[in-house]
């Protein structure tokens, strides 16, 4: 994984990502990352189908770890991911974050194109907001894959139409 600092604010970042996984469980994608226990990514991920032989299914996965207080008791952490637009070898990926002030939540959306221009919207997840969440690309899980990324940009969120600014 590599990180860098979030830019101040509401944020977009977006990358495009070449991905040729050669066996089940690889991933690679765009993460939101506090910790290993406190995170949110969007990945091409390859799954394996359950009750066959081998066989596997690549699915674009948005997920979240982290806690969860509003379970009773409240739970320490989970996980828990949802199944976005087609995966392709070649695959755009978007982030955005928002900070709720008034619900004291980070509130993160996703987003992912096969082509640059088309973009299927994935959901919401949100945290409580209790530290600052570092911008990161991942290639996990499974040695062998071979994960390209041809840029990261981030972009400022402004509010009232106004165009975002490339940081």
């Amino acid at each position: 994984m590599l990180t860098r600092d979030a830019p101040p604010g509401d944020y977009t970042v977006e990358t495009r990502l070449r991905f040729v996984p050669g066996r089940t469980n690889q991933q690679a994608g765009l993460v939101l990352y506090g910790n290993d226990d406190r995170y949110l990514k969007l990945v091409h991920a390859v799954l394996p189908v359950s009750h066959t032989d081998g066989k596997t299914t690549h699915v674009t996965e948005f997920a979240k770890e982290g806690e969860r207080p509003t379970t009773t008791p409240p739970t320490p952490v989970a996980y828990g991911p949802k199944f976005g637009g087609p995966p392709a070898d070649t695959l755009w990926m978007r982030l955005s974050y928002h900070a709720d002030t008034a619900r004291d939540e980070t509130e993160v959306s996703a987003a992912t194109s096969t082509d640059g221009a088309h973009w299927v919207h994935t959901g919401v997840w949100t945290l409580p907001t209790s530290s600052r969440l570092r911008i990161g690309l991942v290639a996990q899980n499974t040695a062998g894959a071979l994960a390209r990324f041809d840029y990261v940009h981030t972009y400022r969120r402004w509010p009232s139409g106004r165009a975002p600014v490339l940081c």
